[in-house]
């Protein structure tokens, strides 16, 4: 399997959680942009580590966001926070394309926070990209929906059971929008 499938599917088995909620894509329903930052940069962690032996996985994301505007509203940026668990993640799996039920949170530079509910999706054609949707749950921004698109690198590892992948790097290719 190449490391781009490898990063593809680790991507959104790690990734598509915290980086859904910091990256936008545009409105499918063309609303007013309540938010949109333009930059949005982290890692994310795996552990045990994702090999082609299905396995529970623990996804722990940490990003920034920046460029954000209306900068009033938000302080203009800040940080994200996400942890998912995947039950029998494996490489090969993701790298099939997948969609995953995420839930995440945004820190404001202005203090406000931000709880979200997103799906992450991935096609065996982009693997390393994910597409996200979702709607605020809580605090800043409650009941507005948000999209995003992230493209990820893995660290390092071969997705073999010696050299498992363990982290990944995210930016987005779209700017975070919350409509």
């Amino acid at each position: 399997m190449n490391r781009r499938k490898i990063a593809g599917f680790a991507f959104a088995l790690t990734l598509a959680a915290p980086v859904g909620l910091m990256l936008g894509s545009g409105s499918a329903t063309g609303a007013t942009a309540q938010q949109t930052c333009g930059s949005l940069k982290g890692t994310a962690t795996i552990s045990p580590g994702l090999t082609t032996v299905p396995s529970t996985q623990k996804v722990t994301a940490n990003g920034t966001l920046s460029k954000c505007a209306p900068s009033a509203k938000t302080g203009g940026g800040g940080t994200m926070h996400a942890t998912v668990t995947l039950k029998n993640a494996s490489c090969q799996g993701l790298a099939k394309g997948t969609t995953l039920p995420l839930k995440g949170s945004i820190k404001w530079k202005n203090g406000k926070t931000s709880a979200a509910t997103l799906t992450a999706k991935t096609t065996s054609s982009a693997p390393t990209t994910a597409n996200i949707t979702g709607k605020v749950s809580s605090g800043l921004f409650a009941g507005h929906s948000l999209t995003s698109q992230i493209k990820f690198t893995v660290g390092s590892g071969n997705c073999s059971p010696s050299s498992p992948i363990k982290k990944i790097t995210f930016t987005n290719s779209k700017p975070f929008v919350i409509h």
